[in-house]
């Protein structure tokens, strides 16, 4: 590995006195190390630029294929609404509106004292 003459170790004072700032021989403004590479900084090696590449699909709109899934999906559960749990809500509305009207056609007294000659007999 070839040296750059300009390259040299830091003294012990000097890496005490550091505060990550560096000059940039080019002129540029200086840059604090923090703020580099994504806001670490990584050893004294050369900088060199980064480079985002997001892999897939980028747009926010929805392939044909994911918007197929999700309507099947959304299908699904509402046939389950609708011919699952609405029948099974709508049986036990009707059975409590017909246990309610026999109760009220036949009468409490009459119910309660069969109750009791099946609970205790005679």
């Amino acid at each position: 590995m070839e040296q750059d003459p300009r390259v040299r170790p830091m003294s012990r004072e000097e890496n005490d006195a550091y505060r990550g700032v560096t000059v940039d021989e080019s002129g540029a403004e200086p840059q604090d190390e923090g703020q580099t590479s994504g806001g670490y900084a990584y050893g004294s090696g050369a900088r060199s630029s980064v480079r985002y590449v997001r892999i897939g699909h980028t747009s926010q709109s929805r392939s044909l294929l994911t918007s197929l899934a999700w309507a099947i999906v959304l299908g699904t559960l509402l046939a389950l609404f609708i011919f699952v749990a609405l029948p099974a809500i709508v049986m036990v509305i009707v059975g409590v509106f017909v246990f309610g009207t026999l109760i009220s056609l036949i009468g409490r007294g009459r119910i309660m004292a069969w109750l009791m000659r099946k609970l205790y007999g005679r």
